[in-house]
This record gives C-alpha cells, structure tokens and sequence, in this order.
C-alpha cells in the first residue's frame, strides 16, 4: 500500500515537476523574444478563455471522481454535455470579442485561442477516470507531452515575430496534443447520450465547486483582465512575468498535491477525526517544503529577476515579493476547498471566496491606473490574509478543523521560515561576491538555516512523511 501511494507521488510529481522545468524554459524563451505589452495581449486573452474553461471543468470533474459508481451513460453524458457547451461558447466569445474591438488581429486572436475550451473539456471524463484508478502515469505522460509540443511551437512562433500570437500557440497545442494522447489511451466509442437527470444531479454538485474554482482562479486571470483595462498591457506584462514566477512552482505542486489529496480525503469524508489527521499531516508535510520555498523567492527576487530575465523586467521585483509572501500565506489553508469537497460542504466558503474575489478586483480597478501592477499584487495580499481564516473557519463546521490544529499544523514551518529570512537579510548584505554567486550563497544559507530551525522545533519530522505514505 505504502509503495503504491509513493509510485502514485512520483508520477504525480513527475509531471508537476517536469512542468515546472518546460515553463521555465518557454518563459525565459518569451522573456527574450517578446516585448512586455505582447506578452500582456496574449496573457489577457488566455487568461479570458482558461476562465471560462476552468468554471465549466469545475463543475464536472470534481464530481466525478467523487462518484461511488461511474457508468458508461455518466461517461457520455459528461463528454458530450461538454462539447455541446464548448461549441456554443466559441460561437459566443467570438461574437464578443467582434462587438469589443475593432482591431481585426485580436479578434482573430481571441476567436482560435477560444477552441482551447473544447480540447480542455473533451479531456475532463477522461483525466476523472484515471484519477479514479490512479493512473497518474499516463497523465504525467499526456501533459508532459503536451507541454513539449506546445513550448515548441510557442517559440517557433515567437522566433517567426508573431508577438502574443506564441502564447495563444502554445496554449493551443498542449491542450491538442493532451486530448489526442488521452484518447489513444482510451480508445472507446462515445456514444451520444445525454442523461438529463444525472446531468443536473452533476451540475447541482459541482456548482459550488466551481464557483469556488472561479473566485480563487479569477485572481490569476481575472486580475490580468481588470489590470490590463485599467492600467493597460505593458503592466499586465510585468505583473503576470512576477506571478508566473510564483506560480509555476505553486501550480504545479499543489495540483499534484491536491489530485492526489481529494480522493484520500473522500475515502475517509465519514469519520471526522481520519480526515483531521491526514489533513493535519499533509499540511504540516507541505508547510514544511512549500513556506521556505516561497519566502526564499521574497528573498532573492532582486537577483532572479535581474540574472535570468534582464533589467528590462525589474520593475517586477516588488511585484514577485509581495506575491511570494501570499503564497506562502496561502500555504497554511492550501487544503481546505479540497477538504470541503470531500465532505460535500464546499458551500461554505462559496460567499467568503466571492466577497474577497470581487474585493481584490476592486482593489484592482481603483489602483491600477496609479500604482500599475504592484496594485493587483497587494489587492491579492489583502485577499489572502482575508480569506485564510474564513477558510479555517469553514472546515471548523465542516470537520471540527478548527483554530488549535490550525496552528499546531503550521507554526513550525512559518517560525523556521521567519528565522530563515532574518539569516539570509543579515548575510546577504554582507556578502562580497554578486551575480549567479550571490544568488547560489543565498540560497544555500536559507536552506541550512531552515533546516536547522525546524529540527531543533520538531526532530521528529521525517515521521510525518511517513505517515502520509502509510496512512490507511
């Protein structure tokens, strides 16, 4: 049981992880051969289209790993309920995209980038089924694959002089190249079948979790969209080089983390206090990996930033601190809405992530035009520090996860940091080298300093990760 769930991890990591180094390398590319505006007129127009795709993924994937029992007729309802409902929205997005501009190229744009929400809903039964079986290989393989192909042809694109028309690419063909792989993986016939009374028990259950899907992705892209309005495209370039930073190690592990975590969590969903352990010790497994990492690009984002994308992007600096210090926040709670789903009560939090969503956007609108993107990243602070404790406040009703656990799960991890940052500041500025040097010296200070700071709170740590493994 235990080298199965490790087997499980290590695919699942695998992809993440592997994501992490292909989009490192498609942003350095992008970095270089895109001016900041391009970069910002593809990221808005993505950002619109992952939007909506990820509101309709939301509303059926979730639910249907959580299913008991998954039959052939909720497979085909599923799939082609979703291509019915992508059909229509490229009809209605082009149609939009024609009333708002003018300019021929971005109507263009936003009509191909559009067909992304059909290859991304045409995959979710498929990725729902082998989530169900644990068959975290061929989805690591697929999305691999696809990230490959996609960086590919993103960058020939940018090296052609097409400008925002890469990121639209590469969107497009990772997305393609996921559904082909998924497909030859599962070569049934999809029969046309759409159970209308298992369709609407589908919606009725995923709802919640797509609005909460929603209000906390809104935040990557919605906040691109409201910024790019407000304070126009060459600040969305800079905000969204500072959040891509975070986030591709913050997406990536935390998908791979939380794939992983709802069907655990669902299988224990009827006894509370199984649920409250293996939360307890997944976050604290967490806190313990993900609180250092992003504290530590606080720390050193003036080199990141300077050493790898150039001076052209330093106005990003303060916009990757801020952001790396609400990640780390964030980390705390990073399993709540997942929790909340297993035990069907994500309701609970649906008005606490709508309130502080439109907060942030809010923030946005006001301050955009006069503080640019340091405004998005301080609107999303905000919201982070709001929402964190409503958070806990919900699984406290939902499992009886309430303020004691909370704290014992996570004061290791944050106090170890905060010791971390305050080696590393006195060091830093006493070092007599500078460049990659610097940064490396760095990195290796916070890591042993960090190190020690939470051995000597809690010797007994590598037990946790044991636990996580071994748990039944």
């Amino acid at each position: 049981m235990a080298n199965h769930r490790l087997v499980t991890l290590i695919w699942i990591f695998t992809e993440k992880f592997g994501l992490i180094f292909l989009s490192m390398i498609t942003f350095v590319a992008y970095a270089r051969l895109l001016s900041p505006a391009e970069l910002g007129v593809g990221t808005v127009i993505i950002a619109i289209v992952e939007l909506i795709g990820l509101v309709y993924s939301s509303v059926l994937e979730d639910p249907l790993v959580r299913l008991e029992r998954l039959e052939e007729k909720h497979i085909a309802t599923a799939f082609w309920a979703s291509v019915l409902i992508s059909l229509v929205s490229i009809v209605v997005i082009s149609c939009v995209a024609i009333v708002y501009t003018s300019d021929p190229v971005l109507q263009w744009m936003t009509a191909v980038a559009s067909v992304k929400i059909l290859f991304t809903m045409m995959a979710r039964v498929y990725v729902a089924q082998m989530r169900r079986s644990g068959n975290f290989r061929m989805l690591a393989s697929r999305t691999l694959l696809g990230k490959v192909c996609g960086g590919i042809g993103g960058i020939a694109v940018a090296l052609w002089g097409l400008g925002a028309w890469a990121v639209i690419a590469q969107a497009l063909i990772m997305e393609l190249v996921s559904i082909i792989v998924l497909m030859r993986a599962d070569p049934r016939r999809m029969a046309f079948n759409i159970d209308g009374p298992f369709l609407r028990e589908l919606l009725k259950a995923g709802t919640p979790v797509a609005i909460n899907a929603l209000s906390s992705q809104t935040l990557q892209r919605g906040v691109n969209v409201v910024l790019g309005m407000t304070a126009g495209a060459n600040a969305v370039g800079m905000f969204n080089m500072a959040m891509r930073i975070i986030e591709l190690p913050r997406t990536a592990i935390y998908n791979g983390l939380l794939s992983y975590a709802l069907p655990v969590f669902a299988r224990r969903s009827a006894d509370p206090s199984r649920l409250r352990a293996i939360l307890g010790d997944s976050t604290a497994i967490s806190g313990f990996l993900l609180t250092p990492l992003f504290i530590g690009i606080a720390l050193t984002a003036h080199d990141l930033i300077l050493l790898i994308f150039g001076a052209k992007w330093s106005d990003a600096i303060p916009m990757l601190q801020v952001l790396a210090c609400t990640a780390a926040i964030g980390n705390t709670a990073m399993y709540a809405t997942t929790a909340l789903i297993a035990v069907n009560r994500s309701y609970l939090t649906i008005k606490a992530e709508v309130a502080t969503t439109l907060l942030a956007l809010t923030l946005v609108y006001c301050f955009g035009s006069l503080y640019g993107g340091i405004a998005a990243a301080l609107a999303l602070l905000i919201r982070m520090s709001i929402i964190t404790p409503l958070q806990v406040h919900g699984l406290n009703n939902a499992i009886g996860y309430g303020w004691r656990l909370f704290i014992d799960t996570n004061y290791r991890s944050v106090v170890a940091s905060l010791v971390m940052a305050a080696i590393v500041l006195t060091v830093s500025s006493r070092l007599d080298v500078q460049g990659y040097l610097h940064l490396i010296c760095c990195i290796v200070v916070g890591a042993l300093s960090y190190a020690v700071a939470y051995s000597v709170m809690h010797p007994r740590w590598p037990q946790e990760f044991k636990s996580v493994f071994t748990a039944r």
